[in-house]
């Protein structure tokens, strides 16, 4: 179905589709209680990763210590709401978990808080927004909360938060960005590797690609990898923007209403250039989705802005989690 998606599929269908997909996802999410602790140590982990490098003699100002407190208690909140089962205590908890959530989903994105960039921290209230309002058995809510994820932060969305979702929500639109990604880097590849006139755009070059052909590339040949890897999760990231709120607008449509328009047309995402043809076969073993970013990486992150200027995003949270 998924690769059918675009021609088979209208509004209802689409509606239908993100609310199994994505109710199910949180569903997991929920049951699994060491996933959920270990992915929290692990946003953490990512935060804290930069604190020893940032200036030790720079205070966090109250208001942004508030702010992170309040994502730490709404958290902790959820989590008690998950584990007890005291209907009147969950209510409450809920209740009180929701409001911390809050503060840090509706942050500019294009600002930070004690250092961090605020489209993380609404990233990650954003999920567990969704959680909470599974809990309550509101799925149109449950599932706008995910589409906000998305769209507020594709990148460490699909990287960290939810990298399962995000490949069944959008990877089956991306088939020709991951094409021209293959082409470039297959292109790129065979002007280091030795004798290489002899293997084609197959499963030899699968087989014969590994980490040590880029030790051995020269400082031109890294760059031109590195622009190109840049180029490659920009586009995603864009395109899985495109779509989420695409699938917003579809949750949040009625064909059969008066008060309310129908979706816009589903979107097509584009490649930074048009492919010689679309990825035809299953997807190589060196294409990836995201970076490999250990937890001790933290995020010095080196970004391109929309201005075009290179940026490095440096992380300096100094609030428990």
């Amino acid at each position: 179905m998924a690769g059918n998606f675009r021609f088979t599929m209208d509004q209802k269908d689409i509606v239908r589709f993100l609310t199994t997909t994505i109710d199910s996802f949180i569903q997991d999410r929920l049951i699994n209680k060491e996933q959920r602790a270990q992915h929290k140590e692990q946003c953490a982990e990512r935060l804290a990763a930069e604190e020893g490098s940032c200036d030790k003699d720079t205070e966090v100002e109250y208001s942004d210590q508030a702010v992170l407190a309040n994502l730490d208690w709404g958290i902790e909140a959820l989590e008690e709401a998950i584990n007890t089962y005291n209907m009147e205590t969950k209510l409450a908890r809920l209740d009180y978990a929701e409001k911390m959530l809050q503060v840090c989903a509706m942050l500019n994105p294009k600002q930070k808080t004690a250092g961090v960039p605020n489209y993380y921290l609404s990233a990650w209230a954003h999920l567990n927004l969704s959680y909470l309002w599974k809990l309550r058995s509101n799925i149109q809510s449950c599932v706008l909360h995910a589409l906000e994820m998305f769209t507020v932060d594709p990148f460490f969305s699909r990287i960290d938060f939810a990298p399962e979702l995000w490949k069944n929500l959008f990877l089956p639109h991306m088939s020709s960005i991951v094409g021209w990604y293959s082409e470039e880097r297959h292109r790129l590849m065979m002007e280091v590797m030795p004798d290489s006139s002899d293997l084609s755009f197959t499963a030899d070059f699968d087989r014969f690609f590994n980490e040590s052909l880029i030790f051995s590339m020269r400082p031109h040949e890294l760059d031109k990898l590195q622009k190109l890897e840049q180029l490659y999760a920009e586009s995603l990231d864009e395109n899985t923007r495109l779509y989420a709120k695409y699938y917003k607008d579809c949750m949040n449509s009625d064909s059969t209403s008066s008060g309310k328009k129908a979706a816009h047309m589903l979107p097509i995402a584009e490649p930074p250039r048009t492919p010689l043809h679309e990825l035809s076969r299953s997807v190589p073993d060196f294409v990836k989705f995201g970076p490999i970013l250990p937890k001790s990486a933290g995020f010095s992150l080196t970004t391109r802005s929309k201005d075009g200027v290179n940026e490095t995003i440096r992380f300096d949270f100094k609030h428990r989690f």
